[in-house]
C-alpha cells in the first residue's frame, strides 16, 4: 500500500538524521588526551540530559516536512488518509526512542573516535575551547532546533516533494533487475526459497 511504502521510506530516512558518524572496524585506538577532548565537544553540543529528547524534537521536525513534502495528492487529501498520516507522525519520535536509547551512547562514542581522527589535538582544543563560550554553547545547543527554522523547513519539504517519486522509480528500476537476474539464475532464486527468505512479509 502506498502509505506503508511511505512510512518505510520515512522511517529509512529518519536512521539518518542524527549527526554522527558510523563507527570503523579497525584497530585504531585514539590517544586519550585526543578523546578525551572529542568527547567533551560532544559533551557541551548533546547535553546527556538533554540529547535524546533534542534529537528526537529534530527527527519529529523532519518527520513533519516529510509528511508535508511527500505525502502529498488526492490519496493524502482523504481526510481519513491524512488522519492516518499525521498520527503516525506524531508517534514518531516515541517509535524511535527505544532505539535512540540504545544506539546514541555508541555512536556518540564513536563520534568521538572520528573526531580524533579528523582534528588535530590544536584543533580539538580551539573547538572544545569555542564550544565553552556562551556563543559556542548557544550555537551547539540550538543547531538541531534549526531543522525546526521556517526557511529550512520549507526547503526540505521541496526535496521530499522531488526526492519521493525519484526514490520510487529509482527503486522500480533496481526491482526490474534484481526479477530479471533471478530469472536468469534460478538457483539463486531456490536458494532463497530454500533458505525461508520471503516467507515471514
Amino acid at each position: 500500500m502506498r502509505v506503508a511504502r511511505y512510512a518505510i521510506a520515512l522511517f529509512t530516512a529518519l536512521q539518518l538524521a542524527p549527526p554522527a558518524l558510523a563507527a570503523q572496524n579497525d584497530a585504531y585506538v585514539p590517544p586519550a588526551d585526543e578523546l578525551a577532548l572529542g568527547r567533551g565537544i560532544i559533551e557541551v553540543m548533546y547535553p546527556p540530559e538533554q540529547r535524546e529528547d533534542q534529537l528526537l524534537a529534530m527527527a519529529s521536525n523532519i518527520a513533519s516536512q516529510y509528511s508535508e513534502g511527500a505525502a502529498t495528492g488526492p490519496l493524502f487529501a482523504e481526510p481519513g488518509i491524512r488522519a492516518i498520516m499525521d498520527k503516525f507522525m506524531a508517534e514518531i519520535p516515541e517509535a524511535l526512542r527505544p532505539a535512540f536509547a540504545k544506539h546514541m551512547p555508541i555512536i556518540f562514542e564513536a563520534t568521538a573516535i572520528a573526531y580524533t581522527r579528523q582534528y588535530t589535538e590544536a584543533e580539538l582544543r580551539d573547538i572544545l575551547a569555542f564550544a565553552k563560550t556562551p556563543s559556542g554553547q548557544r550555537y551547539f545547543s540550538t543547531v538541531t532546533d534549526l531543522m525546526g527554522d521556517p526557511a529550512v523547513a520549507a526547503a526540505n519539504q521541496a526535496y521530499f516533494a522531488d526526492l519521493s517519486p525519484a526514490a520510487k522509480a529509482y527503486g522500480d528500476k533496481a526491482g526490474v533487475a534484481v526479477r530479471e537476474y533471478l530469472q536468469a539464475n534460478p538457483e539463486v532464486l531456490e536458494r532463497l526459497a530454500k533458505s525461508g527468505f520471503g516467507k515471514q512479509r
